[in-house]
């Protein structure tokens, strides 16, 4: 039996919609009162009305990763898991709940994987839980650059990896891909990298000066696919397609979604007075870090998994254009 966390949210969703073909039966971890709506719906876009019925091959349990003793009766049975369920959140508050979810939810998972024997475990870390040095690509080894000043949502992912590593001394086979951010298409316009595009939306005029990597959710199923299929195990692999400056970016959501161009640079000064009169009036807040993103230079290699498994990743361009097409359809609804 496959095993998957995280199959309301955006990727492990995606993950889902690859693992029905396979003749393996599934179970998808779920929260008590959490909807599946979202998932139900890329079912229906992926697939159209054969949707209904490959959505029905899985079978939700009730269980939350903070609840070891859930998992344990959760995952009986399984022999290969895939780790998806992160709370992703770029915000400075509630600093112990982000790092505490992503390390005790870790824990809980690999130390239940090692009890019951688990063949193979895919934990979907970030590249958020790497050291950024003052120069050069970001690369798998600048795990070990890490500074623990950094928002917690990074922190948290680096605690979890660690727990990763942990259990692979202790003989769990792992594997761990490290995304940067996920471009796909998603109903929850309000979450993820898709929040982005009405964004853009609003205020298409203006960019900020950051440069990030992006990776299409096509790819980072695959790839994680791939790796748990074959190998090489116990390796950590980054997965990104391109690094593009938010200028260029912007530009291609603006593009795809027929906007204006954005002709005006937000610098970091102009941005942190956007954040003080945003944070007074809006519920969403911005926080330093989507600041220090949006502003800071951050350029990722994928070397290491391009050579291991001789990949080919969809250009950003087209994984936006697809999206724009999905976010243009979801906002005339």
């Amino acid at each position: 039996m496959i095993f998957v966390t995280g199959g309301t949210g955006f990727l492990g969703a995606h993950l889902l919609t690859e693992l029905v073909n396979q003749n393996e039966p599934i179970a998808a971890l779920k929260r008590p009162g959490s909807s599946t709506l979202n998932t139900e719906k890329l079912f229906a876009y992926k697939f159209g009305e054969g949707g209904k019925l490959l959505f029905q091959k899985i079978k939700w349990v009730e269980g939350d990763i903070m609840d070891p003793w859930s998992l344990s009766e959760a995952m009986q049975g399984a022999t290969d898991v895939y780790h998806c369920a992160a709370q992703v959140d770029l915000g400075d508050d509630n600093a112990d709940s982000i790092i505490s979810t992503a390390e005790r939810g870790t824990e809980n998972m690999v130390n239940a994987a090692l009890a019951l024997g688990i063949e193979k475990f895919c934990h979907v870390s970030s590249v958020a839980a790497l050291g950024n040095p003052p120069e050069g690509m970001i690369t798998e080894e600048s795990f070990e650059d890490f500074n623990f000043k950094n928002a917690p949502y990074s922190i948290g992912k680096h605690l979890a990896e660690q727990q990763v590593w942990r259990a692979n001394a202790e003989g769990l086979n792992v594997v761990v891909v490290s995304p940067s951010i996920i471009l796909g298409p998603w109903s929850d316009l309000t979450n993820g990298s898709i929040s982005m595009f009405p964004f853009v939306d609003k205020i298409s005029k203006f960019y900020t000066g950051g440069t990030m990597g992006f990776v299409d959710v096509a790819d980072v199923v695959e790839i994680m696919l791939r790796l748990m299929r074959n190998g090489p195990y116990n390796e950590r692999f980054n997965v990104s397609s391109e690094n593009l400056s938010f200028k260029d970016f912007f530009t291609s959501i603006a593009s795809g979604i027929n906007k204006p161009i954005p002709k005006l640079k937000l610098n970091t000064f102009t941005l942190q007075i956007f954040r003080f009169l945003n944070n007074l009036t809006s519920k969403q807040k911005i926080s330093s870090t989507m600041v220090e993103h949006a502003t800071g230079r951050h350029i990722f290699s994928n070397i290491k998994v391009r050579e291991a498994l001789k990949y080919e990743f969809i250009p950003v361009r087209q994984s936006i254009a697809v999206t724009s097409k999905f976010y243009l359809n979801e906002r005339e609804r």
